[in-house]
């Protein structure tokens, strides 16, 4: 990780999710301490596995905060490898928690920043809470259906029916859960290279995130927010195209505005970061209009 810019602070902070849970993360902030007349706050979700510092978030909160916008980066109950036993059917208790924590310490606009499944989080939240605190949602490499359609692609890697053996996974999962064994170790195969990555997950923590049944879809979510919307897909790696994040697009049919805005950069936003930052400044102003 790089140090941290001389003209940017850094504060740890502790925050409490709506069921009691204790939980921290970063605040990233400057000289400069409103935005437009507004003390605005952007809360990042990390992706897949990651941590508030983690995954490319800071090079885009610091440009954020030297325009004078609070960033506030958490870690959840799935960060790290929280991730193989946490429940994303709780997801939502983390970020309510988090929107709570930036409200009492004086932001009067809050928006959710999400990358990866930290989008489908964001989406997730807004679209079964609608917080009246939040004023736009941000989603980055955004993935249309991590559960169950995503989850089918990697099993290409360990058999000519991807199909049949992601059912055959699933099942299996299934079936430790109904015999009082969900908390069994499962290893879920992704393709990464030309390599096979198994990453280790309780059957019940499967189920919660891939399974069809799972909540962890950001198109199931997408059409309840009620507040604007920018999507920020990247177009130079096979993750997740811009096709996926017009679809997810097509479905906010209940927001204000819905705007899309690739990124020639990878999955991460690797030395794009700065024009990550800068999109996301000029939808936050614009995003006021449907306040």
């Amino acid at each position: 990780m790089e140090p941290t810019p001389e003209d940017i602070d850094l504060r740890a902070i502790n925050y409490e999710a709506d069921d009691g849970r204790a939980l921290d993360g970063f605040e990233i902030t400057s000289e400069s301490e409103t935005f437009h007349g507004e003390h605005t706050c952007v809360i990042f979700l990390h992706g897949l596995r990651g941590f508030a510092l983690g995954a490319g978030i800071s090079p885009v909160a610091y440009p954020l905060a030297r325009d004078g916008i609070r960033c506030v980066s958490i870690n959840k109950r799935n960060s790290g490898k929280g991730y193989e036993t946490s429940d994303f059917a709780e997801l939502d208790r983390d970020i309510a928690g988090a929107v709570e924590w930036a409200t009492e310490n004086g932001a009067t606009e809050v928006v959710i920043w999400g990358r990866s499944l930290g989008a489908t989080e964001a989406a997730y939240f807004q679209g079964k809470r609608n917080d009246p605190n939040v004023d736009a949602v941000v989603l980055a490499a955004p993935f249309a259906d991590i559960r169950e359609r995503s989850t089918r692609g990697y099993f290409e890697a360990v058999s000519d029916d991807a199909d049949a053996a992601y059912e055959q996974f699933v099942r299996a999962a299934r079936d430790l859960v109904d015999a009082g064994r969900g908390n069994e170790i499962v290893a879920l195969p992704r393709p990464v290279g030309g390599d096979i990555e198994y990453i280790p997950m309780t059957a019940e923590s499967f189920l919660s995130y891939r399974s069809p049944e799972s909540k962890c879809a950001t198109i199931d979510w997408t059409p309840d927010i009620e507040i604007p919307i920018l999507l920020l897909p990247h177009s130079t790696d096979r993750n997740v195209t811009p096709a996926e994040a017009e679809e997810i697009a097509e479905t906010a049919t209940a927001s204000p505005l819905v705007e899309v805005e690739p990124i020639a950069a990878d999955h991460f936003f690797t030395g794009r970061e700065k024009q990550v930052a800068d999109r996301t400044a000029s939808f936050i102003e614009r995003a006021r209009e449907y306040q």
